[in-house]
């Protein structure tokens, strides 16, 4: 339905089904950080098949790729004589054959899918120099909104945490109040000479503190929220 709606959904998916694969446009396959195929998922089937990966009838196309990374398939098993010379003196990680992710990268370096992927960035790379640069503070992105749209959520929720949990705001409210006035008690009438210096460096060190210490209060929002976030 997002889809449909204009928007770009990009999964991060582990062997989905084949229900869920064949909605997808374009699919990445990555293994041990290297990209073994990168281009529209209908044209898959038909790329592993070119480079002697045939995918067996009734078989999920998901499966499929995931034995071959694995070096499970009857696909992989009947070439791994052919490639045994590049297995010499690697280990396998975490349930990877790293001799046929290697033979996977490199066949995908060499085919059209990649060059037309390359072909695609170096223009955009290219677009992006012609424009007029702008400072680097201004060029690196690090959120999808800007520091003003997210002050303004943040504080927009906070305060409706505010109001939806009176007693807690009312009491910080109160203890404000009253350290305020034992401190105003305390340094009222301070008369202008070294003494009156060494007064008021004593308030701006209890207020400085004080604000140090109820600002441990804002702990409390991360012990609440962290299922959230987790």
């Amino acid at each position: 339905r997002l889809s449909r709606r204009g928007r770009t959904i990009i999964f991060s998916i582990h062997q989905p089904r084949y229900s869920i694969f064949k909605l997808f446009d374009s699919l990445t396959l990555l293994a041990s950080g290297k990209v073994l195929y990168h281009g529209p998922a209908k044209q898959a089937l038909e790329y592993f098949s070119s480079i002697g990966y045939e995918c067996e009838p009734f078989n999920n196309p998901a499966d499929f790729f995931l034995d071959v990374i694995n070096g499970d398939s009857t696909a992989v098993a009947a070439s791994k004589e052919d490639h045994r010379h590049m297995d010499t003196g690697k280990v396998a990680e975490d349930n990877v054959d790293s001799g046929v992710v290697d033979v996977l990268h490199q066949k995908y370096l060499s085919s059209s899918l990649y060059q037309s992927t390359k072909e695609a960035l170096r223009k955009v790379e290219l677009g992006q120099g012609s424009k007029e640069r702008v400072s680097k503070q201004e060029h690196e992105i690090t959120y999808a909104n800007g520091f003003l749209t997210q002050l303004y959520w943040v504080s927009k929720r906070s305060l409706k945490n505010l109001i939806r949990n009176p007693q807690a705001s009312v009491a910080q409210i109160a203890v404000t109040v009253i350290l305020a006035l034992v401190v105003g008690a305390i340094f009222f009438g301070v008369k202008l000479d070294r003494s009156g210096i060494q007064n008021r460096v004593g308030s701006l060190f209890f207020v400085t503190t004080n604000q140090c210490f109820s600002s441990v209060s804002a702990i409390e929002l991360f012990i609440r929220d962290k299922k959230l976030f987790v």
